[in-house]
């Protein structure tokens, strides 16, 4: 490579693995990378210099780009690559130690493979060089690559895994911008306790991943507590795809709520077969993937009345270090990529933001006081404000959408940021 300053974007993909790199890069030669993909690292994560004056700052990390979660792990890959690309454009990052830097990032495709990841992660430290890690998309893929991170003394910023267990060992170097899974559906127990009447049975449906399973223990503690029961309570595999039978018992039981805690492909599943199997619940909702477009596009007016958590409000509006505000961003998002960005994206952009925040804050680019500047660190963002707690995960609590037949996606839980009343109960399929 040229040692001229060149800002590009590009993937590379060799049979199911790809590389994202984005780049203002002014190292001295390109890398071929012989596990999946060309990148353009430089000799190290931390900076490099070229001829334009200008060094840069590497990020690295793997994400689902294919496969099941490739729908989500596209959100977060948008954020990453615009914020990236809007930082360098405004000038870089001023960092603590009195230089300006660019970032460059390198984005990997673990197809949501714990054990691909982990590799990923280990390489790109080893080889790459890379210091400052992007966490990847689910607890179950997050868990072991945050332990990748402890193990090499390297900060890792994400916003796809949201299982108390990751943040319950210990690790001292993993930073979390979701709320833990146990807390992803009770606001929406919560909304269903306050209707009239107030619904007496209830099913929970729980994928057998760590994730859905965290939720899953958070949902029967909260019905435990409450005037509800319990009268079906079951796991599914991971790589089913008909969850008739277990639908079947819901509909046997009488259950007037039902709370799957899975992801987007079993989403789409539930909404499809709740009217095959005749399921007439007062409340459907899926923890994750029921409030994205292609969900919806996916079910069409299956898709309806379906409800879903969302960590952050899309008409929110909070101060942002590069798009502005909470609307800026939005506006960004559909500019470049043509949908409206939901609380992955969001995420995504503040993980980037954390890590050039705490570049600005220390006074040498080193693992270990950018890892102390983000334990610390207070600032707001369009996804909101920015501070983690002790254990290194962000305290939000879950809004709850729906999605309604003229109106759209909507927030109708709290009541206090509501854009529209819940369409409560859903209406049996016999009268749609």
């Amino acid at each position: 490579m040229s040692r001229e300053h060149t800002r590009r974007t590009f993937l590379a993909t060799t049979g199911t693995a790809g590389a994202l790199a984005l780049a203002g890069c002014t190292g001295t030669s390109g890398t071929d990378d012989s596990n999946g993909g060309s990148t353009d690292a430089n000799d190290g994560g931390g900076s490099s210099g070229g001829s334009s004056g200008s060094d840069t700052i590497t990020l690295g990390g793997s994400m689902s780009l294919s496969g099941d979660n490739a729908d989500l792990g596209k959100l977060y890959k948008d954020a990453y690559e615009l914020t990236v690309k809007r930082i360098n454009e405004n000038g870089g990052i001023e960092a603590g130690d009195g230089n300006t830097y660019e970032l460059e990032m390198i984005l990997r495709d673990d197809e949501t493979d714990a054990s691909k990841s982990k590799g990923i992660y280990q390489e790109l430290i080893d080889r790459e060089g890379v210091d400052y890690l992007l966490g990847p998309y689910s607890s179950t893929v997050t868990l072991p690559a945050s332990a990748v991170a402890a193990r090499n003394k390297k900060p890792m910023v994400e916003g796809g895994g949201a299982s108390p267990e990751i943040f319950n060992q210990g690790n001292e170097f993993i930073f979390g911008l979701l709320p833990t899974a146990n807390k992803y559906a009770l606001s929406a127990v919560d909304m269903a306790l306050a209707q009239s009447p107030a619904p007496k049975k209830a099913a929970l449906l729980a994928e057998d991943d760590t994730f859905s399973q965290s939720t899953a223990k958070g949902v029967r503690a909260k019905i435990e507590n409450s005037s509800m029961d319990l009268v079906v309570d079951e796991s599914f595999p991971t790589e089913t795809s008909d969850l008739s039978t277990n639908l079947g018992k819901v509909r046997d039981q009488g259950a007037d709520i039902l709370i799957l805690a899975a992801h987007q492909k079993h989403a789409i599943i539930m909404a499809k077969q709740l009217e095959s199997q005749d399921v007439n619940v007062d409340m459907a909702m899926a923890t994750v993937g029921s409030l994205n477009q292609s969900f919806k596009d996916e079910t069409g007016k299956n898709g309806d009345y379906i409800y879903g958590p969302s960590s952050w409000a899309i008409n929110a509006d909070f101060e942002d270090p590069v798009y502005g505000s909470t609307s800026g961003f939005a506006d960004a998002i559909r500019s470049e990529y043509g949908y409206d960005p939901d609380y992955h994206s969001a995420a995504g952009e503040t993980v980037i933001l954390t890590f050039k925040r705490a570049f600005e804050q220390v006074d040498e680019l080193d693992p270990i006081k950018v890892r102390n500047a983000i334990r610390d660190i207070q600032f707001t963002s369009a996804y909101g404000n920015i501070a983690f707690g002790e254990k290194g995960v962000i305290d939000k609590e879950m809004l709850v959408y729906q999605w309604q037949p003229d109106a759209g996606k909507q927030i109708v839980w709290p009541e206090a940021v509501q854009q529209s009343a819940p369409s409560y109960p859903m209406p049996d399929w016999s009268e749609r």
